[in-house]
């Protein structure tokens, strides 16, 4: 008992040094808190940008290959091919009107977005407005005996400025009784 009314009467309360102290170490610690969350924050958006480009490339370029796919041949007169802001124009029988054989198909890029046109139809965006195509280049592959491909480059981006990613992706697909 004697021992407890002796630290009562040494203990006089908290300094001011102490309190600086204290004041100085919780500051420490918040800031250390709030630069984690901010990178936490970061590391997310660009993470969600690279998924969103890499997912509209891959949406966009799987529709163009199952079209090519069920193609025909290639319309030379209307593609343009070899070139980074190529078109491609393809001869079809998928979609084609009762009283014709077939139809024609386009895909080209227009201010950063990619679009297919079926004849008779209007245009169909396949790409996101969040994304931007830079680059689709279409190339025929001539293989022996008269067999034909498709070698299509495709570059997406995202125009956002504190993330910024892009892909590009590449494949090559036979034309219908090509394989």
């Amino acid at each position: 008992m004697i021992l407890v009314l002796e630290f009562m009467r040494s203990n006089k309360g908290l300094t001011l040094v102490e309190i600086i102290i204290y004041v100085a170490f919780l500051g420490a610690i918040s800031v250390f808190i709030a630069n984690f969350l901010i990178q936490m924050v970061n590391t997310y958006n660009r993470a969600r940008t690279e998924r969103e480009v890499v997912s509209n490339a891959r949406l966009v370029l799987e529709q163009i290959n199952k079209a090519i796919s069920e193609s025909q041949t290639i319309y030379s007169p209307t593609s343009i091919l070899n070139n980074d802001a190529g078109q491609l124009s393809l001869v079809t029988a998928t979609g084609a009107a009762a009283e014709h054989a077939t139809a024609y198909l386009d895909f080209w890029v227009d201010n950063g977005i990619i679009f297919m046109r079926q004849e008779g139809q209007n245009a169909i965006p396949l790409s996101a407005s969040s994304v931007r195509v830079s680059k689709f280049k279409p190339e025929r592959i001539m293989q022996g005996l008269g067999r034909e491909a498709i070698k299509i480059t495709l570059q997406v981006d995202n125009a956002n400025a504190k993330f910024p990613a892009t892909i590009t992706l590449n494949s090559t697909t036979a034309l219908k009784g090509n394989y």
